[in-house]
């Protein structure tokens, strides 16, 4: 039994060891949305980054138009909020995911994506 209680503890020790050193490599993680054959604001964005620590939302026009000017909008954000934020990333998942899924904007429906920036690279999905 007591061997059985050593062995979840190693594997615990890992996880946790491991999913750290995953999340402490995010530079930012930012979501959006587009539509290609739109009036009005057809991008919006929201990008959440470690360094400076802060949100900044977007909302902008696919081409120049007078009542919708580009909106940029920073908010404040807290570094227990980014952490929290990381830790609900599953990174191995993120990863293995296929760069597109389904057909964004197909027949106007408008596009979805999410990116994780690393310091060694980024994906976006």
């Amino acid at each position: 039994m007591q061997a059985l209680w050593q062995y979840f503890l190693i594997i615990a020790i890992f996880t946790v060891a491991y999913g750290k050193f995953e999340t402490k490599n995010i530079q930012s993680i930012s979501s959006g949305l587009s539509f290609g054959m739109c009036r009005g604001y057809c991008q919006q964005s929201i990008n959440v980054t470690s360094n400076p620590l802060r949100i900044v939302a977007t909302k902008e026009a696919n081409f120049v138009q007078r009542p919708y000017p580009s909106i940029r909008q920073p908010f404040p954000f807290s570094s227990n909020q980014w952490e929290e934020l990381i830790s609900l990333l599953n990174v191995n998942v993120f990863e293995a995911l296929g760069d597109t899924v389904g057909c964004p904007d197909c027949t106007d429906g408008g596009a979805e994506w999410i990116q994780v920036n690393w310091t060694e690279g980024s994906k976006r999905v």
